[in-house]
């Protein structure tokens, strides 16, 4: 009797153990965005993008805006010393799309780790500003 309580037990607690292990913890700098997210984002419009961290993109377009990329998960390899790509048939990059980090390799880049992008979601540039502070420190 005891042995099938204790089979159940530890099966019980090796699933809940699986189920939290694909959860991804929120990222702390949403909490500084100013308005709904987008999914989407002109290409024509992108002026350049700054890699914060393994899970964060500051795009900054012309017009001023700008906007935090929010990654699903983190992305191995993807740091503000990398160079990232992207394709995209679209004229829009949006949250289905895919990033590659590529790796300097002599004279050229080798293509690393791809990750999928997140919602974009608008940013003010003072808080911009402390993201790419706080990643710093």
């Amino acid at each position: 009797m005891k042995i099938p309580l204790l089979i159940s037990l530890a099966l019980s607690l090796c699933f809940t153990a699986l189920s939290h292990a694909d959860e991804t913890p929120e990222n702390p700098y949403r909490q500084l965005v100013s308005g709904e997210p987008e999914r989407c984002v002109n290409l024509r419009r992108i002026e350049r993008m700054d890699v914060v961290d393994k899970r964060s993109i500051l795009f900054y377009m012309n017009g001023k805006e700008i906007y935090l990329n929010d990654l699903p998960h983190s992305c191995n390899g993807l740091s503000r010393h990398r160079t990232v790509m992207y394709r995209t048939s679209l004229s829009e990059l949006c949250n289905v799309d895919v990033i590659t980090v590529l790796n300097s390799v002599g004279s050229g880049f080798l293509p690393g780790a791809s990750c999928g992008l997140g919602h974009f979601y608008p940013i003010s540039k003072e808080n911009a500003e402390k993201i790419k502070q706080q990643s710093r420190e």
